[in-house]
């Protein structure tokens, strides 16, 4: 490993070698800081950089801790990206929004609150769109960020900036948030691992201002399924200022990682693949299937009678509920939105009961067609997205009907997800999710880890920019 330059190294890997202090947190810190500022000019993957003096001097904090025997866990003297929709304690968090392009939080939210505890260097805010309300990150106010493997394209969104500078190398650990697909689409596009952790198992507390969201959840981005299982134990825990905080011990994420598939039942479903993908999706779908069932899984049939409605309740939870916790945020701060936000503000449904009524009965039903499956199948397997990354200059409506049926089920019901890659198409990734029943999110990185051992397609490569 030391031949390695430290960008290279996995959050295990740089976390063992600092704990036995064979790396130094501040060359680590050095060889990031670097390489964000050669890159992020062109992806424009971080919209606010913390001053690298305060940056070092944690880093050599950190150190001098971990010299003198007090090591804190994975996490330390690690640098990490925050997404801009999270609170940090006087770093400047925008939420994408030019209404607040000088808003500096007094205090963290959740998450990174345990990253500092735990002794993580918080190095910057990733880019993410507006209010978290897309899938390209082409942020009006910010400018678009940028898919590492074509600039021409979009790293997808909300958390673009995320997983634009896990796949650039630019830190080991990226923590984004998922309120529709927000970590797994840009995991996908960028071709890194990312969970969307079942809901309350990490604290949402903090996330634009408030964080009391039914659909929106933070999580990790990596390059790899152990790194994305460390960060998740290691962030997970209750919390009582968070309405949805899961009661009870943090699950061991990484003690089952290397358990394999065999005899696990994966559902498989028309559901699963509708709208209908892309030709090269399709066919990187099925050769995953294949390759469970190689390592001595058993596909089941499984149905899902309700899928046609998840676009349709997705946008309603984002709209009503969304906008309900926004505004509140707002207050009477004049409003500034960007055209694309101001169009759907218009075209939002009114807001009258029935409307709410029949918004939960539609997650009902979401909720109780995944129970069913479940009791067949012990996870299922299904594309992040129907296609690959869209250029940059798409029109974003136009995508969201085709990605969005494949990624919200799970913040509709609560349960977790696991992106990883599955190949490459014309030059840029394609992704794969691993989808279990709320709670059960190891067993969702298990399966995951298995096929990322058994081919390279679902390993995470490393775009050729900047080399």
């Amino acid at each position: 490993m030391a031949h390695r330059a430290p960008v290279q190294l996995s959050l295990a890997e740089a976390g063992d070698l600092i704990r036995r202090r064979a790396l130094s947190p501040v060359e680590l810190l050095d060889a990031v800081l670097a390489r964000i500022a050669t890159l992020n000019p062109e992806l424009n993957a971080f919209t606010t950089l913390a001053p690298p003096a305060e940056l070092r001097a944690a880093a050599r904090q950190a150190e001098q801790e971990i010299t003198r025997g007090e090591y804190r866990g994975p996490f330390h003297g690690i640098p990490v990206g925050v997404k801009d929709l999270l609170d940090t304690a006087g770093l400047r968090t925008t939420y994408g929004s030019g209404m607040f392009r000088d808003h500096v939080p007094a205090v963290d939210a959740a998450i990174p609150a345990r990253l500092r505890t735990a002794g993580a260097i918080i190095v910057g805010k990733t880019a993410t769109h507006e209010f978290g309300k897309g899938i390209t990150t082409n942020n009006y106010f910010f400018g678009p960020t940028r898919n590492p493997w074509n600039l021409d394209h979009i790293p997808g969104g909300s958390s673009g900036g995320a997983a634009a500078a896990a796949a650039a190398l630019c830190g080991p650990l990226q923590i984004a948030t998922d309120g529709g697909g927000s970590i797994r689409i840009p995991a996908a596009f960028c071709g890194v691992v990312g969970l969307k952790p079942t809901l309350g198992l990490l604290s949402n507390r903090g996330h634009t201002g408030g964080g009391n969201s039914s659909f929106s959840v933070p999580g990790p981005i990596t390059r790899s399924v152990r790194d994305t299982a460390i960060a998740a134990e290691a962030l997970a825990g209750f919390d009582a200022g968070y309405i949805y905080s899961r009661n009870g011990p943090v699950p061991n994420l990484v003690a089952g990682l290397e358990a394999g598939v065999r005899d696990l039942r994966i559902g498989t479903s028309p559901d699963l693949v509708w709208p209908a993908p892309d030709p090269a999706i399709a066919t990187a779908y099925e050769a995953t299937l294949s390759r469970l069932e190689n390592l001595g899984a058993r596909l089941v049939e499984i149905r899902l009678p309700h899928h046609e409605i998840v676009l349709r309740a997705i946008m309603g939870v984002f709209s009503l509920e969304g906008d309900t916790l926004i505004e509140a945020l707002l207050g009477d701060r004049p409003r500034l939105f960007s055209p694309q936000l101001t169009r759907m503000a218009e075209q939002k449904p009114v807001a009258d009961p029935a409307l709410w009524v029949h918004l939960q009965q539609d997650r009902q039903r979401v909720r109780q067609d995944y129970a069913v499956a479940f009791e067949t199948a012990d996870v299922l397997v299904q594309p992040v997205a129907p296609l690959v990354a869209p250029r940059i200059d798409v029109d974003e409506a136009s995508y969201i009907g085709r990605c969005v049926p494949y990624t919200a089920a799970a913040n509709l019901v609560g349960f977790p997800s696991v992106a990883l890659p599955a190949g490459m198409a014309d030059g840029l990734p394609m992704g794969i999710q691993i989808i279990a029943p709320p709670g059960a999110d190891g067993l969702a990185l298990r399966v995951a880890r298995a096929l990322e051992q058994a081919a390279s397609e679902h390993r995470v490569q490393t775009p050729p920019l900047g080399d």
